[in-house]
């Protein structure tokens, strides 16, 4: 799916945020929601209203996120014309 472009992350492990930067074209929105129950945070990915197909352009976007027990659970939900895709998932394990 062509929502999500280079995504990578920065840390202070001793204090469990971790900034993830991504790029999605400059046409799309993303949300972020976070499951308590299954400790996991999903980035949204779609794109704006009345727009049909991604832009060529691509921006960088960046979020904070906090780890459980030293694990961020993490995954990018893309939904273009009606088709989702879940991924990547990312797991980063600090302990």
């Amino acid at each position: 799916m062509a929502l999500l472009r280079n995504y990578g992350f920065t840390t202070t492990l001793d204090s469990g945020e971790f900034e993830f930067s991504f790029e999605i074209p400059d046409n799309c929105n993303f949300s972020t929601t976070y499951d308590a129950t299954k400790n996991l945070y999903t980035v949204s990915i779609q794109l704006n209203s009345g727009q049909s197909q991604p832009s060529s352009t691509f921006v960088t976007e960046s979020c904070n996120f906090n780890d459980s027990n030293g694990v961020l659970n993490l995954r990018f939900q893309q939904t273009l014309n009606g088709v989702t895709s879940t991924r990547p998932k990312v797991i980063v394990d600090s302990n």
